[in-house]
């Protein structure tokens, strides 16, 4: 059968609704899967955390491949109960089903000190997909050692690929609610507090008492941080939330920084962004692109702006924050939260902002030279499983 001659019907099912980042992820899955196809693909979109009705073997053969990802699919929730990660699908039916699927850039997403609870059920999902040889892979933020720590050897059929957001087609531009001035770009994520800030047990019960503040380990260090670079190097502060989560936090940032610029700020040098829906990703990204210097939380939001080589600070709060930066060479520009957070952040970005990001661009580029060749290598196998199906 030529591939020409026939429109690849493919289910893609990750989550399409809720995060902007997932968007950008996604939205490049099916660019290069398209892109080295040749040829027209008809792509359903299955999401894994909204609405999602279990999948039967029976639908998954409508379909010529199923695409599973990426997205933090592997994690403690209840949706990855049943098969170790957020495919809405029993292990039972997946192994009835004749079609072929592939596990695109698959993130352990659990919380460093948490235990990962559903490792018999991702055990047995592996296990089908190798029996099937269904190619399986996760993003390259640690999660294969991650995988290997919990799983033990049956990590050894899983592959390791870089985040498919990593390379979002986001042309630059200024959003809508930036000037013409050069601004940096902030995002801070306002879900997990108590994980991300590292609160202990007693603390998280004064925090669910409304006793303790937690995003003030937060907000205070962005805050005094955003401000000095706002002196020091002129940009305007562009504040990025990517989920409603993330606006409570975002919006107390740029009201203080207007309460402490007073007068001075009267040009409106502080700008919230808005939360646009995933399949508008590309644009939103577009800001990203436009952007002097990124300082990033969620790890979409280091992903991308490291993707769109512009120069990205990481605030790491998740193993898979700092395990992506090092693995694009990156890894010294990161900093945690803490009482030294906000000067930490400040000597980084004085440093970039000085020279041009020289250093920051030596480090990165030759890290991440392969990542194109590895990400297309992986969606070629699963686009040859489709042709054996086939019998092409």
């Amino acid at each position: 059968m030529s591939t020409a001659a026939h429109t690849l019907k493919v289910l893609h099912l990750a989550s399409h609704e809720i995060n902007v980042g997932d968007g950008a992820l996604n939205s490049a899955i099916r660019d290069r899967l398209t892109h080295l196809w040749g040829s027209e693909i008809d792509f359903t979109l299955g999401d894994v955390a909204v609405d999602r009705p279990e999948l039967t073997a029976a639908q998954a053969n409508e379909y010529d491949l199923v695409i599973v990802g990426g997205g933090g699919s592997i994690s403690n929730g209840p949706f990855a109960a049943q098969n170790g990660t957020a495919m809405p699908m029993t292990i039972e039916e997946y192994s009835r089903s004749t079609t072929p699927f592939a596990f695109v850039g698959l993130g352990h997403n659990v919380f460093e000190g948490d235990p990962y609870r559903h490792g018999k059920a991702l055990t047995q999902l592996l296990l089908e997909a190798a029996q099937r040889r269904d190619p399986f892979s996760v993003r390259n933020d640690g999660s294969l050692a991650r995988l290997h720590r919990d799983l033990g050897d049956v990590a050894d059929t899983v592959v390791e690929i870089p985040d498919p957001g990593f390379f979002v087609d986001a042309p630059s531009r200024h959003p809508t609610e930036a000037s013409a001035r050069p601004y940096a770009l902030i995002q801070v994520a306002g879900d997990s507090l108590a994980r991300r800030v590292g609160l202990g047990r007693t603390q998280r019960i004064l925090m669910k008492l409304g006793k303790k503040d937690p995003t003030r380990a937060i907000t205070d260090g962005i805050i005094d941080f955003a401000m000095r670079l706002w002196q020091s190097h002129r940009l305007d502060i562009m504040v990025a939330p990517h989920i409603p989560q993330d606006v409570t936090m975002s919006a107390t940032i740029v009201r203080e920084l207007y309460r402490r610029a007073g007068k001075a700020g009267a040009h409106r040098p502080f700008r919230l962004m808005g939360t646009p829906h995933p399949l508008h990703a590309k644009s939103f990204f577009g800001a990203y692109s436009a952007a002097e210097l990124i300082v990033g939380m969620r790890g979409h939001s280091v992903i991308c702006g490291v993707g769109l080589r512009r120069p990205t600070i990481a605030l790491s709060t998740h193993p898979k924050v700092i395990g992506f930066m090092e693995e694009c060479g990156v890894g010294q520009w990161s900093a945690t939260i803490g009482k030294t957070m906000s000067g930490e952040l400040f000597r980084l970005a004085d440093g970039v902002l000085s020279d041009n990001g020289a250093a920051y661009f030596a480090a990165r580029d030759p890290a991440v030279a392969t990542f194109s060749d590895r990400f297309d290598d992986f969606l070629r196998k699963a686009l040859d499983r489709v042709r054996e199906n086939q019998g092409s």
